[in-house]
């Protein structure tokens, strides 16, 4: 009778919980690091586009310069792009979004100024850094 018991427990307990594994994308940051700090290797990255609406991005790489030079940022680009920061992280987390630039090299001194929010963060597949790693081959000749 015990084992029931338990057995139904834990059944009331999981339909309670599984709502919340379906809830969406996770609140979008209010802010972003004025520094650039959180564009790191693996944030997907919500920017307003000067053309309008929010695009996203994927940071493949950091590259530090020397000064005066600093930071650049080897990103991939993705469309559509999406009015809002939470309609954006609510795309990237429901996937299938086509690629628009596989690489990009953008100055992180550029790119700070630019409404952002870092909304996840993901590993980086051998196919999406194969157009950063073929720019560099192609820098070293």
């Amino acid at each position: 009778m015990r084992s029931i018991a338990l057995a139904a427990a834990l059944c009331a307990g999981a339909l309670t919980l599984a709502p919340a594994c379906d809830r969406g994308a996770p609140p979008v940051p209010e802010t972003s690091d004025p520094t650039g700090k959180d564009l790191v290797v693996g944030a997907v990255v919500a920017a307003a586009e000067k053309s309008g609406g929010i695009r996203i991005y994927k940071v493949v790489e950091v590259e530090d310069l020397p000064e005066p030079f600093g930071r650049d940022l080897h990103m991939i680009a993705y469309e559509p792009k999406a009015q809002t920061f939470q309609e954006a992280a609510e795309l990237r987390r429901k996937g299938g979004m086509k690629v628009l630039h596989d690489h990009m090299r953008v100055r992180l001194v550029s790119f700070l100024p630019r409404d952002h929010r870092v909304i996840s963060h993901e590993a980086i597949s051998d196919e999406e850094r194969a157009p950063y790693l073929k720019s560099v081959n192609s820098r070293q000749r």
